[in-house]
């Protein structure tokens, strides 16, 4: 009998949708034994039509749970992570039963982990993706943090170490390596970002000439969803604290679909900095598909990645690195280890518009670009697949 892998996202937001995709378009261009059922949401047939009909095939069967099933995920999902931990873990069970699944596996185990520890276990093995441990790379400073930290790592042992779980896949290098040494455990396996890289087809020059940047700026780009985590305002200060001569030199370029108090707060401060600064800030307010991403990254000279207390990976990352365009971090966490270990980039502390200031006044060679080569190559979207798809 074929083997029936069920495949759970109930999230169609963010990367989540990315993340699915090239699991799925690898699987279909590789010769699997086995078929694929992927649990959706209902929106993700609304939000996300091109990734169903690319992805057509009898071998991979799209299923959406109910909309009252859906109301219900987005109740609990706002009021407690325990909430959305048993819901998730009751639907799992519901759908590995109706659909024969001789296996499970979780786009975003995380939630998962204290229904695995406390509930009855599924009916078939399940494994998944962990996208937030925080054992290395994230020191707690004050007492609550302490705790919440304790508490987070003393739950994550429990569920690597449980028989519920069949393995685990840790976007985390460093976390992976630590749960093997001080665990005693091969279940953890690093996973590679899934980043694939489409390159423009249009010339660097083109590319400006359409988007309005000016001649003789760098640019600086923010790119995806913008939120308060995106640490615009922080730019937008540290852009207004550039002399006016400098501020002739740089073009701030933000693209993505707004959060709506973010572009409030955003538009506030815009006027205010038109009225002291020559700076050219250009905004695209749009969701960016999949292959039309990297242009961006293309004609910017740095890319800023400067979230506040970032906890996990960023696809930015990635894609920097990809177009050999340095990064400008916070030292924290994961991001920031990587930027260093790779040399990626820039670490930013409390001195953001001096290091703008720095890189418009003068041209400084930032990174390594042959370590960029070489995380860029690591991280690709087929080097991902074949990670998980192999273990079924």
């Amino acid at each position: 009998m074929t083997k029936n892998i069920l495949i759970f996202e109930p999230d169609a937001s963010g990367h989540h949708s990315g993340y699915l995709y090239h699991l799925i378009i690898n699987f279909l261009s590789a010769n699997y034994h086995y078929n694929l059922t992927v649990l959706v949401a209902p929106d993700f047939f609304e939000q996300h039509p091109q990734i169903i009909e690319e992805t057509l095939s009898p071998k991979v069967k799209w299923l959406a749970f109910s909309e009252a099933e859906f109301s219900a995920w987005k109740i609990t999902k706002s009021e407690s992570v325990t909430k959305r931990a048993f819901f998730e873990w009751d639907l799992l069970r519901k759908y590995i039963t109706q659909t024969n699944a001789t296996y499970a596996f979780s786009m975003y185990i995380d939630y998962l982990q204290i229904a695995l520890l406390t509930q009855k276990a599924l009916p078939c093995p399940v494994s998944g993706i962990l996208f937030r441990p925080t054992l290395v790379n994230y020191p707690a400073h004050s007492l609550k943090e302490k705790l919440n930290t304790l508490r987070k790592n003393l739950t994550l042992k429990l569920f690597v170490k449980s028989k519920k779980l069949d393995s685990l896949f840790n976007l985390d290098p460093f976390a992976t390596e630590y749960i093997k040494q001080n665990w005693q455990t091969s279940k953890v396996v690093f996973l590679p970002d899934p980043v694939q890289v489409y390159p423009s087809t249009k010339a660097v020059a083109e590319i400006k000439q359409e988007l309005g940047i000016e001649e003789n700026r760098n640019v600086f780009l923010i790119f995806g969803f913008l939120d308060c985590r995106k640490g615009i305002s922080e730019v937008m200060e540290a852009v207004g604290k550039i002399s006016k001569e400098n501020s002739q030199k740089g073009t701030l370029l933000i693209v993505g679909p707004w959060e709506e108090s973010e572009k409030l707060k955003f538009d506030k401060k815009l006027k205010e900095i038109e009225g002291i600064s020559d700076f050219q800030i250009i905004t695209q307010n749009t969701f960016i598909a999949d292959h039309d991403i990297q242009p961006y990254f293309e004609v910017s000279d740095y890319i800023l990645a400067l979230y506040d207390k970032h906890i996990g990976m960023s696809a930015i990352t990635v894609r920097a690195a990809a177009a050999q365009k340095p990064l400008l971090t916070y030292n924290f966490g994961l991001m920031g280890k990587i930027v260093v270990e790779n040399e990626l980039g820039l670490i930013v502390n409390n001195d953001l518009s001096e290091k703008i200031e720095m890189l418009l006044m003068q041209k400084v060679v930032i990174g390594n670009k042959q370590k960029m080569k070489q995380y860029a190559e690591l991280n690709r979207a087929e080097n991902y697949a074949k990670v998980i798809l192999n273990s079924f």
